[in-house]
C-alpha cells in the first residue's frame, strides 16, 4: 500500500492564481483595446469634416441681429 500524502502546510497555493481565467481577461483586454481604437478612430473622422456638430449647433442657435458698427477708438 502507498504511504498517505502529507497535508501542505497552511497557506500553500497549490492552484495558480488566475487558472482558468486568463482566457477571459485576455478576451477582455481584447475587446477594450479594440473599443478604444474605434473611438479614436471615429473621434478622427470626425475631425476631418472640418465643421463639428457642435459648432454647427451653436451657430444654429446664434441670433442674427446686425453687429453694431465699432464706436470710437476700435471700442465695441
Amino acid at each position: 500500500m502507498a504511504p498517505v500524502p502529507s497535508t501542505p502546510p497552511p497557506g500553500n497555493m497549490t492552484v495558480p492564481f488566475l487558472a482558468g481565467w486568463e482566457s477571459l481577461l485576455v478576451v477582455v483586454v481584447v475587446v477594450l483595446l479594440s473599443a478604444l481604437v474605434f473611438v479614436v478612430l471615429l473621434a478622427a473622422g470626425a475631425a476631418r469634416t472640418g465643421r463639428s456638430e457642435w459648432q454647427a449647433w451653436l451657430d444654429g442657435r446664434s441670433s442674427r441681429r446686425p453687429r453694431r458698427p465699432a464706436g470710437p477708438a476700435g471700442r465695441d
